[in-house]
């Protein structure tokens, strides 16, 4: 587990988790099924360590993530890639980060790699809702939030980069 840092003490959870710092750039996640299932809740639910990628749009998954959850398939797209464009399922999903209070059902863009380095990637759908900034001699992640801006539509979030 990442060493976790916090701001200035609070009274209470909520107060404390509104600025965390982060060594390094992996967090640990939980991601869920949604709606109901036959299946006991360890089969719904697994923890993994995830890559904060400022590059990727949204969150990517490893499709075998979402196989292994059984994860509700809700279209496909091409997304794009180093150098190319890739074919994604998007699946919905339940993705949690503790360390910094994040819990939220969203897309979960599937991809099919054969050797992924990460089976989870945090891309700006996840980093919009914090202002983020990275320390680089520290390696340190400091979140702040949740972000006082609405965040950005899909298009405007192509045409920002």
């Amino acid at each position: 587990m990442n060493p976790v840092t916090f701001g200035p003490s609070a009274a209470n959870e909520n107060e404390r988790r509104r600025e965390v710092a982060i060594f390094g750039h992996i967090l640990t996640v939980g991601i869920e099924r949604v709606g109901p299932s036959q299946t006991s809740d360890a089969e719904l639910h697994l923890q993994t360590n995830a890559l904060i990628d400022t590059g990727a749009s949204d969150v990517c998954i490893d499709y075998r993530l979402a196989e292994q959850l059984g994860l509700k398939m809700v279209s496909q797209t091409r997304v794009g890639v180093v150098g190319s464009t890739a074919p994604a399922a998007i699946y919905m999903g339940r993705l949690k980060v503790p360390e910094i209070g994040f819990d939220r059902v969203m897309p979960l863009y599937a991809l099919k790699l054969k050797h992924p380095s990460h089976e989870v990637l945090l891309g700006r759908s996840f980093l919009q809702s914090y202002v983020v900034t990275f320390n680089g001699p520290s390696g340190m992640f400091h979140f702040a939030g949740p972000a006082a801006h609405e965040p950005l539509s899909a298009i405007e979030d192509d045409f920002a980069t």
